[in-house]
């Protein structure tokens, strides 16, 4: 249980009260998508369809898994090299699948994605636990047969998914205005019973107040604060010396709020005083104090601070919730595993940031991705390509 105080368990409650609304609605829109009345898909184009399909999972190098760059979001792949090395690696030159590392990488031996969008200019790295060897670090041995506890990344840990972003944003966009999360391009499949997704819903009110959902519509999405969200993040200024990329191998820990890689550093100085003594050794305490003071000025709908390209900026995301080998999620007993399969409705998950202008009166909404990569299970396939038969056949 998340300790809180008075205030915050009656946010938590009422986001989470709102979710639950969310998922009532989502539950009536199901059942209206089940029941034939209405469209399976927003795409409109059979090529569009087509060219978002991944290639057949016996193609896939790391099967179960698959990474890609999501289709069509403006995502440049400039090339896939080890964390140690500058040189690309020929293997991934000509191929549409990314690589995914599974915490056993030697030293110097992460694969780091070097990539760049409209609005940014960046290294990735995605760690899951139980993923197969990339075919670049087969040659590091059997996983079966070694004790990789001292070597192994998810050892000891709860978590079972880590992303690291590192880059420069290619212009200024408000702080506020950037946003984390799950965004999808039809509407879900089957959802969980409402158990479970009220278990799933007070852990997520926990941990992103400021959360947006919405399962109705074609679109569904889950929002939260990019600068709030990443479990770590920190800045490093164009006069700072950079950290090596193999320092993003090890644990990366949240800045004191008094150094100038931190992103408390960026708020007005009223909002920097009186750190508790506490923060001096309390990396989870310096993490919370970051995400409070963000998710208070996304509140708030700032426009300053404001992301500067002339600032290096690292975000690392982990959760424990998914496990992607069988792609289920993880209760504790007794709710236990629920597969993902039927609720994803053919769609991947998403490593993705976007920027969010605020809604003006009577204008559409204006979202552009930062970064966006899709992670594909095996078992969500065959859903995709029935989806897609079903739209080509009905548009004919």
């Amino acid at each position: 249980m998340i300790s809180t105080n008075e205030d915050a368990d009656a946010k938590t409650k009422l986001t989470a009260d709102e979710l639950m609304k969310v998922y009532d609605s989502g539950r009536e829109l199901n059942d209206e998508f089940s029941a034939g009345r209405r469209m399976s898909s927003i795409c409109s184009d059979d090529d569009d369809c087509n060219s978002s399909l991944p290639p057949h999972p016996e193609n896939w190098p790391q099967r179960p898994l698959l990474l890609l760059p999501t289709p069509r979001a403006g995502m440049n792949i400039r090339g896939v090299r080890y964390s140690s090395s500058k040189i690309y690696l020929p293997q991934y030159e000509e191929v549409q699948y990314l690589p995914i590392n599974n915490g056993l990488e030697a030293k110097g031996k992460c694969l780091f994605i070097d990539f760049e969008s409209d609005l940014f200019i960046g290294t990735a790295c995605l760690r899951l636990k139980n993923a197969r060897r990339s075919e670049c670090n087969e040659n590091a041995g059997d996983d079966s047969n070694n004790d990789h506890s001292s070597s192994n990344y998810f050892h000891n840990k709860k978590r079972t998914f880590q992303a690291i972003i590192r880059g420069r944003f290619k212009k200024r966009i408000p702080m506020s205005e950037c946003v984390t999360g799950q965004m999808f391009t039809r509407p879900a499949g089957a959802l969980p019973p409402r158990l479970i997704v009220k278990a799933a819903v007070l852990l997520m009110s926990h941990l992103a107040p400021q959360l947006q959902s919405r399962l109705e519509g074609e679109c569904p999405r889950f929002l939260s604060p990019l600068c709030s969200t990443a479990q770590t993040a920190y800045i490093m200024k164009k006069d700072q010396k950079l950290n090596a990329d193999e320092d993003l191998e090890h644990e990366l820990q949240e800045p004191h709020p008094s150094a100038p890689s931190s992103f408390i550093q960026s708020l007005p100085q009223s909002s920097m005083e009186n750190h508790p003594i506490l923060l001096d050794t309390d990396n989870k305490a310096r993490i919370k104090k970051r995400k409070k003071a963000f998710d208070e000025l996304y509140s708030n709908g700032s426009v300053e601070p404001s992301f500067c390209p002339q600032s290096e900026y690292c975000f690392e995301f982990f959760q424990h919730l998914i496990l992607f080998d069988k792609f289920a999620l993880d209760f504790p007993k007794p709710i236990g595993q629920h597969s993902l399969k039927k609720m994803m409705n053919g769609q991947p998950l998403k490593i993705l940031a976007l920027h969010q202008k605020q809604k003006e009166k009577n204008k559409p909404e204006e979202m552009t991705r930062l970064w966006s990569f899709d992670i594909w299970h095996e078992s969500l396939y065959e859903d995709a390509i029935n989806i897609n038969t079903t739209n080509a056949a009905a548009s004919k």
